[in-house]
């Protein structure tokens, strides 16, 4: 049917469905939203479950304009049921949480809750199943309705009933609060809460047989459109104020958040209906097939969509930032310009690539200092170069030997790339010969401090024992030493920046954690709050030291028995469990630890997903040599190290996360289930 033919009361039915589906997909949406950000917290979960009522309302209104059968009809408005009935229990529960939040007593009120629940129950079985509530069809194209059972008039004066007492509950609420924000936001879903239930009650029942005939459809309709319109809005701004309920984020986040997924999901899945809407227009103007038009109109819509999104991206940070625009452009300007371990490994992989072609030789590597070792940072040539590089034992002297006999090439010769004025020089040496390759130490000149800091080294390997090369050669040559000082410098100085951000996040989400404290008393809420305040060691710069040293005496020693990780709220809560044994307790916890970072399935030796975790059994649960681990796992004892210090790291951030739902389920009880760690590994490769 082509859309300019249809007459006014078409145009109205179409607009109806539209409007109809928009409903059903913001409830979608925002049911998706709160379930996946607010799960937690008991507002979000039963404001969840009043958008799942409402979206069966409203999906089998659409529905209804499509079905052929009288059968066909019967079925969904019975369905439809379904959500209508339930829907006075969901509001009073959602009232009933909002109004807790404030730490009003609500023992009565649940009994209410307790109640509406069973009535509402039965309801939709009498509607589904008998014709008590509900009876037979009325199917009348475009209006189809059922007519009303002997129980419909006490159950519409019930819907009303608990729906005011909700309504109730939510002014009280908002007298409650006690500051302005949290009093706007309870006003904005004060305006919001009626909506839901003027949009899905029944009213075509309590009119009947009144609506029958043409005549009363495009009053109906217009209504309708009126009404679900009005539906729509109030959802997405009760979604707005339940998004703020038990997060812990700061409130730009969460604006930035739900404006970016609204804009993304909803919008789009909107656009794309009403885009189908049209097509059978487009079809009679292209004169082309449906499926090509449904394709292309489809792509179109949602590539077009994205794009404007991207080119927005600016004026939405201008509306959600404000006054902090200027440090979320820092922020993202370092997540633009950070070198990861990947990133550096490939660019400097590229740079011993171009250097080996130039020099016309196979192979070359790349090492950086940390602390007192060489991390083999990136090597190429053919395979067995990597083993055959870890076999030689003394780079690290033959480094020191290079810094300390060096030939400057000129006195730290100005570095040809450009740089800022008061950026450090890449000082250049002559290489020396060592184990087949000559080596470049890489050293950093401050012009400033006048101090030299040895970043690694640079290994190519030779031609010949003599480091003889064109002028052309050497003037590359020196770019390339250039760039790969400058990188391994910049990336020393970013890790510097992750560990600052390791030292400060803790912090700032036990700042998040109190935000996240609703600020009324409750039973438990001083010795909540109070266990919370006290510092936990997992905030605690050495924290990582302290779980090295725990799990060296896993089976029993002093760095067990006295360990600061004692102190952790987890273990504290492990002691029963452990007959009321403090280093027992540490050492389950521990266990658990370990335990959450084992992958699903067999255990396997041979892949990498089980790398970090038969390290820790092997090393510390097994208490194997570290030779014998290293045989087994077909790996270099110094990579063995270097995995240990890895897995280590990621038994510490278990930790971190059990202390963290530790704490929180003094607030709410987490779900079933422990999530496992993520396992992460290291690409370098200890030398020396």
């Amino acid at each position: 049917m082509d859309i300019f033919d249809l007459s006014f009361q078409d145009w109205l039915t179409f607009l109806n469905v539209l409007v109809s589906s928009t409903v059903v997909i913001l409830a979608f949406s925002l049911l998706a939203y709160t379930l996946t950000y607010n799960f937690r917290n008991p507002v979000a979960r039963r404001f969840a479950f009043l958008l799942g009522l409402v979206m069966i309302v409203y999906a089998a209104d659409v529905a209804l304009t499509r079905v052929i059968s009288l059968g066909s009809a019967g079925r969904w408005l019975r369905f439809q049921w379904l959500g209508i009935a339930l829907l006075p229990y969901a509001y009073h529960t959602f009232s009933n949480a909002v109004l807790r939040t404030t730490n009003y007593r609500t023992e009565r009120r649940r009994w209410v809750s307790l109640i509406s629940g069973v009535i509402s129950a039965l309801s939709a079985l009498f509607a589904l199943f008998t014709d008590l509530l509900v009876s037979q069809v009325n199917y009348e194209p475009p209006i189809s309705y059922l007519d009303a059972g002997p129980l419909f008039w006490p159950f519409a004066t019930f819907f009303a009933l608990v729906t005011l007492l909700s309504l109730q509950n939510i002014r009280l609420a908002r007298r409650r609060c006690l500051t302005p924000e949290s009093r706007a936001r309870l006003t904005y879903l004060l305006l919001g809460f009626m909506a839901p239930g003027i949009g899905t009650f029944p009213y075509l029942i309590a009119l009947g047989r009144h609506t029958a005939g043409a005549d009363f459809a495009t009053p109906i309709f217009g209504l309708s459109i009126i009404g679900n319109g009005f539906v729509a809005t109030m959802l997405v701004v009760m979604a707005y104020t339940v998004a703020y309920f038990g997060v812990l984020t700061p409130d730009r986040v969460v604006r930035y958040r739900l404006l970016r997924f609204f804009s993304r999901g909803p919008v789009v899945a909107i656009l794309v209906i009403l885009a189908v809407q049209t097509l059978p227009t487009v079809e009679r103007i292209l004169g082309l097939p449906r499926d090509i038009v449904l394709f292309s109109v489809i792509t179109g819509v949602i590539v077009t969509s994205q794009l404007i999104l991207s080119v927005t991206k600016s004026l939405v940070d201008r509306i959600i930032y404000r006054e902090d625009r200027e440090e979320i452009a820092w922020l993202r300007e370092l997540d633009r310009r950070l070198l990861t371990t990947s990133d550096l490994r490939q660019f400097l992989e590229n740079h011993l690539t171009n250097l080996c072609e130039l020099l016309r030789v196979p192979a070359g590597f790349v090492a950086a200092t940390v602390g007192p070792d060489l991390i083999l940072e990136a090597v190429v040539g053919p395979p067995g170069t990597r083993e055959a590089i870890l076999q030689v034992h003394d780079w690290s002297d033959t480094l020191n030997a290079a810094v300390r006999t060096r030939t400057l090439n000129g006195v730290a010769r100005r570095n040809p790339l450009p740089r800022e004025a008061n950026a450090p020089v890449i000082q250049h040496f002559q290489p020396i010969y060592h184990a087949g390759y000559w080596v470049w130490p890489l050293v950093e000149s401050g012009e400033e401090s006048g101090k030299e800091t040895v970043l690694g080294i640079l290994g190519i390997q030779a031609r010949s024992q003599a480091p003889l090369f064109s002028s052309d050669e050497q003037s590359m040559l020196y770019q390339m030493i250039d760039r790969v000082g400058l990188a391994l410098m910049d990336r020393k100085l970013q890790k510097q920046v992750f560990v600052a951000l390791r030292r400060i996040i803790p912090g700032i989400d036990r700042i998040q954690q109190i935000r996240g404290v609703v600020p009324y008393a409750t039973d438990n809420l001083d010795e909540s709050v109070a266990e919370m305040m006290e510092p936990s060691p997992v905030y605690n710069p050495e924290f990582e030291g302290w779980v090295k040293d725990a799990l060296s005496h896993y089976w029993g020693g002093p760095k067990l028995n006295h360990s600061p990780l004692i102190q952790l709220r987890v273990v504290n809560r492990a002691i029963e469990e452990a007959d009321d044994n403090p280093t027992k307790a540490l050492r389950l916890v521990l266990g658990r630890a370990i335990e959450n970072l084992r992958p699903e399935g067999k255990q396997d030796l041979s892949t990498p997903e089980w790398l970090l975790y038969n390290i820790l059994e092997m090393r510390f649960i097994q208490g194997r040599k570290v030779r014998e681990i290293a045989e087994r796992l077909a790996i270099s004892e110094s990579d063995l190290y270097r995995k240990q210090r890895v897995a280590i790291g990621q038994v510490a951030r278990v930790l971190t996360e059990m202390e963290q739902i530790d704490w929180e389920a003094l607030i709410s009880p987490p779900p079933a289930g422990e999530a496992k760690a993520e396992s992460a590994v290291n690409r370098g490769a200890r030398l020396s």
